[in-house]
């Protein structure tokens, strides 16, 4: 059995806006991380998260819930969005029903283009 590649969490600021892109296997292992650069967002002033998964390979249920719970504290002072999710990964994520908490895109420019108004 192949083991999935260890998270590498890459940032880029944009003015307000923030991409933060997660490459490997956003598992239990990776979420102080997540949560790390999340808690660091939340005292920053910012308009725009997209977080970007083109080159996730697996998240868990856990990592997912530090992604809401940032998104639900920010509430209207900012936005923040999916971008990227692979079949398999949209899959799980549907069937834990987070589109209902979380908008998704297939990529950062059509996300920017829907959001930034």
């Amino acid at each position: 059995m192949k083991r999935a590649s260890q998270l590498r969490i890459e940032e880029k600021k944009d003015g307000q806006d923030r991409i933060l892109s997660l490459q490997g296997s956003a598992d239990i292992l990776a979420m102080p991380a997540v949560q790390e650069v999340l808690s660091r967002y939340s005292k920053e002033d910012i308009r725009l998260l997209l977080i970007d998964l083109s080159g996730t390979e697996f998240i868990n249920s856990p990592v997912w819930a530090v992604i809401t719970l940032f998104a639900r504290k920010r509430g209207h002072e900012s936005r923040v969005a999916i971008v990227g999710m692979s079949p398999r990964i949209k899959g799980s994520f549907e069937m834990m029903g987070l589109q209902k908490e979380l908008q998704t895109f297939p990529d950062v420019e059509t996300a920017r283009r829907e959001l930034v108004q």
